[in-house]
């Protein structure tokens, strides 16, 4: 019998058989075209970097979710700029440069205007607050309704509240020294960070109290630990987040714990803040009791009445955005500064040196371990200050490229000119850990920070913890304010040891999480309280 001709073959196919065959074909003919495009004629295809980045994004999806341990596409842009020099077309869309001295340039303040890439905006699912607002105009103004809020002047006017909740961390230490535990201290630091945040930003009422409750502070740092590994997936899919938050939360613990708590904590912005207080409940109150206010307490009594006596259009000052504006503080406030803190406390415990030296300075200013002091005293001792720069320095913090975008200028690198509208980023962590900038960057080495050191000045040039420009973190000086009285009263009152710390396992980051996280079977920087000078 002869072969049956192709064309009886296909007619004798079902229908449906065909339309997904031809589907198929125009899926993988689209896709081949558009890899074409991007390689051949599209405006970034003349940059360096691997081609396969620049053909699909899912090379970037495959490091950073599907293949172990994940969170790993921040290594290879690494790998990437040691192959092909300091800029880099590191997926289909977007530039990369590794060069320090570009900063300026990209996170420019001033009359430089910079959009933000839309995924990595929305990361945090607030597309309408100050973090995930890409237009550069609508940030401007979202900022400026609540920048006198986190100024250095209203920060000051806040010190007592946050001198008073640094006081319930060191009641924490105290009672685990009565107990002789050890304790994983990122969860305490993590828990004062947020009542600071909570307390200066949503009033005493907005607290989530959670150095009162253990419990609740390790269920916390739960919740912010996954939300920190689901990023990754949240930048690929945007749409995630959206789509289970209304789902029942067991039934998405059946399919991931962890994304049940990432749920849960974006469920804080949109239902219960400490799993009872709503933000949008605080912010419609807000609007309803704003007209009964009188005078500066109208703009002061939180964040929420800043916006409301602001000139914001009516639009921005709704009851949603409002609650994302208080989430997108709430969530990017605490573990930042918990993993600073944790860092000093790692490096000064592990630098006798260094540590005896911070305990003299303080011991000047302090003479009575029990007294008190106040911000601006702190700020003038160099130590605790090149101490508290050079944690954040060799922390790492943001691991994640912070893309922006130039809409109405070609912005140029050496010989390269760079679209307008292109995403263009840098890594913060990448910077803070340059060899050329700073030498030996990996020895913990808090004499880079004072005045007297002949690179003091070129060092601060490259200090970028904080980010610059316009898209800056607006909440720095309460930042400054809490790691100043945080690590004084702790290191003066109380001596510590590290207990089974590993660097390479619960110091060393090695997944990009937005923060630099480490690895996965990570017991934490556990501590031991040993003694207090009561004085």
């Amino acid at each position: 019998m002869g072969a049956i001709p192709l064309q009886w073959a296909w007619a004798s196919l079902p229908s449906a058989a065909v339309s997904s065959i031809t589907l198929f074909i125009l899926l993988v003919s689209y896709g081949f075209l558009l890899a074409v495009y991007r390689l051949t004629i599209h405006p970034l295809a003349r940059f360096p970097g691997p081609k396969l980045s620049a053909a699909t994004g899912w090379y970037e999806c495959y490091l950073d979710i599907f293949r172990g341990p994940g969170k790993t596409f921040a290594f290879e842009i690494e790998r990437m700029h040691e192959r092909y020099g300091p800029i880099v077309r590191i997926n289909p869309h977007e530039i990369h440069v590794s060069d320090p001295d570009f900063f300026d340039t990209l996170y420019a303040g001033g009359s430089a205007v910079r959009g933000k890439y839309a995924p990595a905006a929305h990361v945090q699912g607030t597309p309408e607050g100050i973090f995930g607002t890409v237009d550069h105009n609508a940030h401007r103004r979202r900022r400026q309704a609540i920048s006198s809020y986190f100024s250095k002047q209203s920060v000051l006017q806040d010190q007592k509240i946050v001198d008073d909740k640094i006081e319930l961390l060191c009641d924490f230490f105290r009672q685990k020294l009565k107990e002789g535990k050890e304790v994983n201290i990122r969860v305490p630091l993590l828990a004062v960070g947020t009542d600071v945040f909570c307390a200066h930003t949503l009033g005493e009422r907005g607290s989530m109290d959670l150095l009162r409750d253990w419990d609740r502070a390790v269920e916390w740092r739960q919740s912010i630990i996954a939300l920190l590994h689901w990023t990754p997936v949240v930048r690929q899919f945007p749409w995630v987040i959206p789509f289970a938050i209304d789902l029942p939360v067991g039934l998405i613990n059946v399919a991931s714990k962890e994304m049940g708590l990432v749920v849960s904590i974006f469920r804080v912005q949109a239902r219960s803040l400490s799993f009872h207080n709503s933000l949008r409940v605080q912010a419609a109150a807000a609007i309803a009791e704003h007209d009964q206010l009188q005078g500066e307490h109208k703009a002061r009594a939180n964040v929420f009445h800043t916006i409301l006596s602001s000139n914001l259009t009516t639009q921005d000052k709704d009851v949603k955005r409002m609650a994302q504006e208080g989430f997108g503080i709430l969530s990017a406030s605490g573990d930042t500064i918990a993993r600073s803190m944790t860092m000093a406390m790692y490096y000064l415990h592990a630098d006798p040196h260094s540590l005896e030296r911070l305990k003299d300075e303080l011991k000047i200013v302090l003479p009575d371990p029990q007294g008190q002091i106040d911000l601006a005293t702190l700020e003038r001792l160099p130590w605790l200050t090149a101490v508290l720069k050079e944690s954040l320095r060799i922390a790492a913090l943001i691991t994640t490229r912070a893309p922006l975008t130039a809409p109405t200028e070609w912005l140029r690198y050496g010989d390269w000119a760079i679209p307008p509208n292109t995403p263009i980023s840098m890594t913060l962590s990448s910077l803070m850990m340059n060899p050329e900038t700073f030498p030996s960057p990996d020895a913990f080495q808090p004499e880079r920070w004072l005045e007297s050191n002949p690179d003091y000045k070129k060092n601060m040039s490259y200090f970028v913890a904080f980010h610059k420009g316009h898209r800056n973190c607006i909440g720095i000086n309460l930042a400054w304010c809490q790691m100043y009285f945080a690590l004084a009263k702790m290191i003066r009152r109380f001596d510590f040891e590290l207990y089974g710390v590993v660097k390479e396992r619960d110091i060393d980051y090695h997944r990009d999480c937005f923060l630099g996280e480490p690895r996965d079977d990570t017991m934490g920087v556990r501590m031991r309280v040993i003694s207090e000078d009561r004085g």
